[in-house]
Formats: structure tokens, C-alpha cells, sequence
């Protein structure tokens, strides 16, 4: 399935992607090389699947209108991660690893 992201920062569009399944809010995905993850999925057009996503790297963070939005959606992705040292879950200090989890 085709989806079409667009950046909830700044609401330029990214290039389309095609997914297996369409991806639920907190969900990572790679576009471009970048880190990003989705924080609203909304069916603008009949056609097209919009996925908003959010990166993982915020440059010139004082850009951000909703500050609050944004690291709502974060917090909703930071549930995905885990931390990991020889394939078990360990704390963050003592990890060899990190995992966002699908």
C-alpha cells in the first residue's frame, strides 16, 4: 500500500513509501534516511493514505508551534523503544543497544 507522509512540523510532504500495512500513531518509519514517526493518519483525499509523521531530529526546535503536540507524539513512539544488551532488556546505562520495537 502507497502512503504519502507529510511533516506535521512544518507540513512539507516526503516522499511516498510503500508499507505492508498501514502504520498506526508511534510507528517508525524510514524515509529518506531520516527517522521519523507517525503521529496522524488522516484520509484527506479518496485516492491517497496521508500519514502524519514526525522527525526524530527536530532542527531549530523554536520553530515548532505546538510544542506540546510534538512531544505527545514522541512520548506515543518512546513506548516502542527498548533497550537491549546480548538480545535482553536492560537498563538504559547498561545497554548495547536501542530497539523501536514494530
Amino acid at each position: 500500500m502507497k502512503i504519502k507522509p507529510f511533516n506535521v512540523i512544518d507540513h512539507n510532504s516526503l516522499p511516498e513509501i510503500i508499507v505492508a500495512k498501514l502504520p498506526v500513531d508511534g510507528d517508525p518509519l524510514e524515509i529518506d534516511r531520516e527517522m521519523y514517526f507517525v503521529c496522524e493518519a488522516n484520509l484527506k483525499e479518496i485516492d491517497e493514505q496521508k500519514i502524519g509523521v514526525i522527525p526524530l531530529v527536530v532542527k531549530d526546535p523554536a520553530r515548532i508551534k505546538n510544542i506540546d503536540s510534538y512531544i505527545k507524539c514522541l512520548r506515543i513512539a518512546q513506548r516502542r523503544i527498548q533497550f537491549r544488551k546480548a538480545n535482553n532488556i536492560c537498563d538504559f546505562n547498561d545497554c548495547d543497544e536501542m530497539v523501536i520495537s514494530l
